[in-house]
């Protein structure tokens, strides 16, 4: 079978390996869906502060089940998320369950961009599995590990009905969480990127403002915008440091800075402290999901509560993997997602 790996820090390759064995309490599944993340373009590229396996936003059929599994059979359409916390550590009982050590030791095998791929024992007994409803598409179901990632995001942050938000970034994760405050009652979400498809895209799914940083001043326009105070919460979706900057002097007094766009390893920035400290700004990083937002994604995805498949612009064969890393990486697509 085919499957992805690194070639270079600027593609990726398809190689022939070895169709995965199975034991009695895995499962083997056909990859129909598999959406290109922002953090596999900077584990192409070298950047990578996770597991470096390509592929994680999967959908697809199980083609074959362990000895030992009663709960699936042949046939079914699954997604499945690729960690799994152990549960029972100190920070798994405090409801941090992707600092657990064991979270990111589990995954795929060997990849996501794969025609089948192994689901092994603990993410199985884990219930990391989900059955995909039949009014889902595999594309959506694809969605549902991103979508649970920025509810983890939004959950841990605090936002409320009523908070304005600024988002910098609306690629497919800062899209996504512009539904997600849009269903969420956000009194006013600003949206803050330089792609115009992507700007239409956020002012589609419920952006009150989209700007342009390259020809706007972001700052002024948002305290214009919110009685001259700010912005309730800034959510920066990507890991390019200006944006963090940036999102700094956007929120109110005692206003709150949400990290989700992963930064590159090593990367560094200057912060004036002194104005973080004199207006009491909170800092708050957010990465991956649980089970929890898994089961919270599907169900609103299943809903038609929110329609991230909407941003889907590429549907590229797995075959052509290396095309749907270029279109992610230069900006040509909003998402892109492999299929098989």
């Amino acid at each position: 079978m085919k499957a992805a790996f690194f070639k270079d820090s600027e593609s990726v390759e398809l190689r022939e390996v070895p169709i995965p064995h199975i034991e009695d309490h895995e499962l083997l599944i056909r990859m129909r869906t598999c959406g290109v993340c922002g953090t596999d373009i900077e584990k192409m590229h070298g950047e990578h502060i996770t597991p470096p396996v390509l592929g994680h936003e999967v959908a697809g059929e199980i083609v074959e089940v362990g000895a030992r599994i009663q709960k699936f059979q042949e046939g079914d359409r699954v997604i499945v998320h690729h960690h799994i916390s152990c549960g029972s550590c100190l920070y798994c009982k405090d409801g941090l369950e992707t600092l657990c050590e064991a979270y990111p030791k589990s995954n795929l095998d060997p990849c996501g961009f794969s025609e089948f791929f192994r689901v092994p024992e603990e993410l199985v007994e884990g219930g990391t599995v989900y059955e995909l409803p039949d009014t889902l598409s595999f594309d959506e179901g694809s969605l549902v590990e991103p979508t649970a990632c920025c509810i983890r995001a939004l959950r841990r942050s605090g936002i409320r009905p009523g908070n304005s938000v600024a988002i910098f970034g609306v690629g497919p994760i800062g899209l996504t969480h512009t539904q997600l405050l849009s269903l969420g009652g956000a009194t006013r979400i600003y949206a803050v990127d330089i792609l115009e498809e992507r700007r239409r895209l956020a002012a589609q799914f419920g952006a009150n403002a989209t700007l342009d940083p390259r020809n706007e001043d972001v700052q002024k326009i948002i305290r214009e915008g919110t009685a001259g105070q700010g912005v309730d919460f800034a959510i920066v979706a990507t890991g390019n440091t200006k944006a963090i900057e940036q999102a700094c002097v956007s929120v109110r007094k005692g206003g709150h800075v949400i990290l989700f766009g992963a930064p590159a390893r090593g990367a560094l920035m200057s912060l004036d402290m002194s104005r973080l400290f004199l207006r009491e700004i909170s800092f708050q990083s957010s990465y991956s999901t649980s089970e929890t937002e898994m089961r919270i994604a599907l169900n609103l995805i299943t809903q038609k509560r929110i329609s991230p498949e909407q941003m889907i612009t590429h549907r590229i064969p797995l075959r052509e993997v290396n095309d749907a890393f270029r279109l992610s990486a230069d900006g040509r697509a909003v998402k892109v997602v492999v299929t098989n």
